[in-house]
Parts: structure tokens; C-alpha cells; sequence
């Protein structure tokens, strides 16, 4: 049995410019017992994740009308070469592509994974849309179930291929690596991530603690080398203003990403906006940091009372909240402890658990 995983257009599956989706997909495949037999579909890249598990797609945008389109009109070229192999059909976070795949492909077994409110995207906006979904679906499957709630909104009744699979990570912390008084923020330099408030936030309280210091990680995109947006520019400006204490690190590969998360030991996840279940913190908890984020989407599933949550989180609340735990090294070590100790999101049982549900589509499909 082949399972061939289709990655949206701006999605690039390598290790320099990976971004959540890509990241998740990767981590996935890693401990799937189908490892061997999971092909990724995406925009074409020179050095893929698993070279051998990856089919790059050069697109047209002017032929296909869309780069997405175009990853999937060459996706069922390449799949009508091999129709009569039984493949389970993965589509992440495109739930359009999905509804286009399934008019050409209506008797082969799609799933089709969320990664964000289902509401918002086209394909998926009405009810009659998600109901579609829902009927044509093998599997449907929702990184929280703040995201699966947003699905069904306005629908009733209960389904049985729904399912929430949360994002998950290999669990790797370094003891032997000491903490050092560092705060850090990692994530795409847009207005929803709140980026704004963790500047504003610092300068409120830098002063104070001359032996800490503040770093930034992040892009508005991933990838990007260079500052292009306004707000990016204006908000890292301002933090580079605050001297020897503040740091600007860019957007570098997620594996330097980990190795600067092991030294840190407060993660900031300021969002203002309904993060469905951000990698970031998840790799901040794993990490051994104090994570302190807004009571948003999926944040409270994911960090329960192993981290700090502000609600109506703002520059004033943050900079409270810094202080607390910047000042108290028991109430520090106490939420680093808690992070790593009830860590339940370790990437082979998340792994297991997934491959549950293709198993289950396997059979009621194929009867394999």
C-alpha cells in the first residue's frame, strides 16, 4: 500500500526553508510504519527531506491558472501511469484541492488534513462545502480540536471519519546543556503572531535585567533572508534599538531553530489571533522552556497548566508575566520541569496513532 502525501504550493519540503506544514509532514514520516511507501508531492526543491520519498513538481501557473493546481494536474498525470496500484491520497491544509481530486479520482480513498480553521479557507467556507467534505472524505483529520470544533460549526450529527491528530515532535532535550537567561520568540514576523506585543512587552522591562537577553527568530515568510514588510522592519528596528541585550537571528532551518531553543529558557507565544496548534510552543515545551502564550485556538488543549496563558494578552500582561518568572527562579525551573515532564506529544506515538487511521482506511477501502 502507497500513500502519497500532496504538500499547498508555497510549502517547500527541505531543511532550509521548511515551514510547519512541511515540518509536520517530515516529522511524521519519520516514525510511520509505511516510511518506505510514503511518496511527498510539491513544489520542486534541490535537497527534499527523504530524497527518495520525495517527487518534485516543476509548476505552471500560467497553464494551470494556480501553482496548487498545477501540483495537482501534474499529480494525477503522474497518477494515471499508475492507476491500478491501491494508493491512499493525503491532502494537507487544501481542502479546494481536495474537492478537485475527488471529482477526478471519486473511488479512490482521500484524506484531507486541517492545519487551520476550516471556515477560512476556500473549499471549505459553508456548511454545504464542509458537509461535501465530510460525505467525499476517507478521513478528515484536525491538528486540535479547536480546528475540528471550527469545522463543524452549524453541523450536527456525529461522523466517523473524524479525527484530531495533533502536530508532534521527537522529544530530544540535553541535559548536559545549561539554560542561559534568555527569552525568545520564534515565528513568521506578521501582525497575528503578535510579534508587535513581544517588542513592546521587552522594552518595558530590558532595563531591569541587564544579565538577560531577547531574541527574535522569524521571517514574514519562510525562507526569506531579507526584511521585506513594513511592520517586520519597524518591529525588528525597534528591538535592535534596546542594544546587547536584543538579537535578531533571522529565519535559519528549524534543526538551529532546536539548538537555540535547548540554551533559552522562556518561549514567548504572543499570538492575537486563533493559532490552531503552533509548532513553536510545542517545540518550546519539548525544549525545557517556560512557555508563556495567549489563551487562544489551540494553545489551551496543547499547554494545559504547563506553561503561563494570558488571556486578552497585551504589551502590559506580557511584560507582568516576564518579570514573575525573570524573577523568581523557582517559579521558572518549576514550568521547565512541568513542560518536559508531561510532554505528551512525542512524534513516534503521535506517528502510531496516524497510522491507525490509515490502517483503518486501508481496510475499509482495499479490505487489505
Amino acid at each position: 500500500m502507497k500513500i502519497d502525501v500532496i504538500l499547498p504550493y508555497k510549502e517547500i519540503f527541505s531543511e532550509e526553508s521548511a515551514s510547519a506544514v512541511s515540518l509536520t509532514v517530515k516529522n511524521s514520516i519519520e516514525f510511520s510504519k509505511f516510511k518506505k511507501n510514503i511518496y511527498v508531492y510539491g513544489q520542486h526543491t534541490l535537497k527534499p527531506f527523504y530524497k527518495n520519498n520525495f517527487v518534485g513538481i516543476k509548476t505552471n501557473k500560467l497553464l494551470h491558472f494556480s501553482n496548487n493546481l498545477s501540483i495537482v494536474k501534474n499529480y494525477l498525470k503522474l497518477r494515471q501511469k499508475k492507476i491500478n496500484e491501491n494508493k491512499l491520497i493525503e491532502i494537507h491544509n487544501r481542502p479546494y484541492l481536495f474537492n478537485f481530486i475527488n471529482k477526478h479520482l471519486p473511488n479512490e480513498p482521500i484524506a484531507l488534513y486541517y492545519h487551520n480553521d476550516a471556515t477560512t479557507m476556500k473549499g471549505s467556507k459553508s456548511k454545504k462545502e464542509r458537509m461535501n467534505i465530510i460525505k467525499n472524505a476517507a478521513a478528515i483529520i484536525f491538528v486540535s480540536k479547536y480546528i475540528k470544533n471550527q469545522f463543524l460549526k452549524d453541523i450536527k450529527g456525529n461522523y466517523n471519519n473524524l479525527y484530531v491528530l495533533p502536530n508532534g515532535i521527537k522529544k530530544k532535550f540535553n541535559h548536559k546543556i545549561k539554560k542561559q537567561k534568555l527569552v525568545l520568540f520564534v515565528g513568521r514576523l506578521v501582525e497575528e503572531k503578535g510579534i508587535h506585543i513581544f517588542v513592546e512587552a521587552i522594552k518595558k522591562i530590558y532595563k531591569q535585567f541587564p544579565d538577560w537577553k531577547f531574541f527574535v527568530i522569524g521571517a514574514s515568510k519562510a525562507g526569506q533572508i531579507n526584511l521585506k514588510t513594513k511592520y517586520e522592519k519597524n518591529n525588528i528596528n525597534s528591538l535592535l534599538l534596546l542594544g546587547n541585550q536584543a538579537k535578531y537571528l533571522g529565519f535559519i532551518p528549524n534543526y538551529k531553530v532546536k539548538e537555540v531553543m535547548q540554551k533559552s529558557s522562556i518561549l514567548v507565544v504572543p499570538s492575537v489571533w486563533d493559532d490552531p496548534f503552533p509548532l513553536t510552543a510545542l517545540e518550546g515545551l519539548a525544549s525545557g522552556q517556560a512557555v508563556v502564550a495567549s489563551e487562544r485556538g489551540g494553545l489551551p488543549e496543547m499547554i494545559k497548566d504547563n506553561g503561563i496563558l494570558i488571556r486578552g494578552i497585551d504589551e502590559n500582561k506580557l511584560a507582568s508575566k516576564l518579570k514573575e518568572l525573570i524573577m523568581n527562579d523557582k517559579k521558572l525551573l518549576y514550568y521547565q520541569t512541568k513542560a518536559l515532564d508531561n510532554f505528551e506529544y512525542d512524534q513516534s506515538n503521535i506517528s502510531k496513532k496516524q497510522d491507525i487511521i490509515r490502517e483503518k482506511i486501508i481496510k475499509n477501502f482495499f479490505n487489505l
